[in-house]
């Protein structure tokens, strides 16, 4: 790699530590980091990278993620091109754009949908990828079209139905596309009652840790919520170093300062070995573990 040329890159640093750039605030060294404000500069590193066979990861805030303590070889890409707007009764945003601003931007138009939102962190393309949501209501119900980068270097837009959504996941987890845009259908409804909406789901949220973490570990097997099997094998609050199962919801896993990959591994081991013994559940994970290992 130290023979490629990066100079039509700008920005690209070399070996930067990736616990800056996650929630966790874990992560080891990524062989080359840029950072991203608009689309075209996306296509072009995407293109570089593809053209050179460079590994690509793209990161939209680093939430969802669990990063090796030996770090990503090859370029992470961090996307932070933003430019939305308001539409009639749609929201056009670029993959970039927190959700926090797109739940902003929907109560200042008075336009309800995206309520659920509230207090997730990530942007709209992460959240897209993964189907980001509630238990009963996910982000793929919003989307109108999402225009994507293709395998082949075209850009071309999908319907909502294209995209495949599911639990946690969607067609983009299995292909190379790459989120650049997305349209959010929605509706009108007064801001007095969208505020409400948004108070009553934060209230729900009060028992979710404010400690770094990646956010839920696990998905929610259809039995019963992951959370609360974790719980009932007794491992709320367990630590290994300075990872630890959250006392405040058991399907968190918090770093208390200097926690590093290989512990949050230990108690992700750990907790679908109980949870498998007591109760004949698998665990799946719901974050993504990248890296080198």
């Amino acid at each position: 790699m130290a023979q490629i040329n990066f100079g039509s890159i700008k920005g690209l640093k070399k070996n930067e530590s990736l616990a800056k750039h996650t929630t966790l605030g874990i992560g080891g060294p990524a062989d080359w980091f840029c950072e991203i404000k608009t689309i075209p500069q996306l296509i072009k590193v995407v293109k570089f990278c593809r053209r050179q066979n460079i590994p690509l990861l793209i990161l939209g805030d680093g939430s969802n993620l669990l990063v090796s303590d030996k770090g990503i070889r090859g370029m992470v890409m961090k996307v932070q091109s933003a430019k939305r707007k308001a539409q009639s009764e749609k929201i056009i945003a670029e993959a970039g754009t927190p959700l926090k601003k797109l739940v902003q931007l929907a109560l200042e138009n008075s336009l309800s949908g995206l309520e659920f939102v509230v207090g997730i962190p990530g942007t709209i393309g992460g959240a897209v990828v993964g189907n980001a949501g509630t238990a009963d209501k996910w982000i793929g119900d919003m989307i109108e079209e999402v225009e994507v980068l293709d395998q082949n270097g075209e850009i071309k837009k999908l319907s909502g139905a294209d995209c495949q959504f599911g639990y946690r996941g969607s067609r983009f987890q299995k292909t190379k596309e790459i989120v650049l845009r997305v349209v959010l259908k929605l509706k009108k409804d007064s801001q007095e009652k969208i505020k409400q909406r948004m108070a009553e789901i934060i209230a729900k949220r009060t028992n979710q840790p404010k400690e770094k973490s990646a956010g839920s570990i696990f998905k929610n097997p259809k039995e019963k919520p992951a959370g609360w099997l974790i719980e009932k094998c007794g491992l709320k609050g367990k630590r290994i170093s300075d990872a630890q199962i959250s006392p405040k919801h058991a399907n968190f896993i918090v770093n208390l300062g200097q926690a590093n990959c290989q512990d949050v591994l230990k108690l992700i081991s750990l907790v679908k070995g109980k949870v498998k013994r007591k109760f004949g559940i698998i665990l799946d994970e719901e974050i993504k573990i990248v890296g080198e290992f």
